[in-house]
């Protein structure tokens, strides 16, 4: 199952709100704590603790939910605004868009890997050596593809395309 990051976020609130409220049963036996026993007792003592504790993190979860509801409300306005996909992106010939981006991708990484071995051992003419199989044009060339994936498919994902900096030798 494939689910959107806006549909994991939305779950995440949800669960954010789910954990507000084991704190609030939390601090509910706290509270009977502090009513049954003397002040002077350590139950007392660790009851107190316990409440100021679950207080504080009540409120920093509820800012974190405050914030990820605004987060939420922007992204689905911002997506209200952005145009459709055209219908061919929406059926199964979108599979077969991103195989062939893929594929195409795969061998553009192959040529800037034999392009990168190449000048890493001089072995490159110098005109060309300094803009080819560099980590400024492989970042630059995954920069790239994100701007496509996003166009296309809604997404920054590169798979297994992810930016490196190979060490130096």
């Amino acid at each position: 199952m494939i689910r959107s990051y806006k549909e994991i976020a939305e779950t995440g609130v949800g669960d954010l709100y789910d954990v507000q409220n084991a704190f609030d049963n939390v601090r509910a036996i706290f509270t009977l704590l502090l009513d049954r026993f003397p002040e002077d007792s350590a139950a007392y003592s660790l009851a107190e603790l316990g409440t100021f504790e679950i207080n504080d993190w009540t409120s920093k979860l509820f800012q974190w939910c405050e914030c990820m509801e605004n987060e939420l409300d922007d992204a689905n306005a911002q997506a209200q605004k952005a145009a459709p996909l055209t219908h061919y992106l929406l059926d199964q010939r979108s599979h077969d868009v991103a195989e062939a981006i893929s594929a195409e991708r795969k061998h553009a990484t192959r040529w800037w890997s034999h392009l990168h071995e190449l000048r890493r051992f001089n072995q490159l003419p110098e005109w060309v050596a300094a803009d080819i199989g560099t980590d400024e044009e492989r970042d630059h060339m995954l920069e790239s593809w994100k701007a496509v994936n996003q166009a296309l498919f809604g997404s920054d994902y590169l798979g297994n395309f992810q930016p490196y900096r190979g060490a130096a030798l």
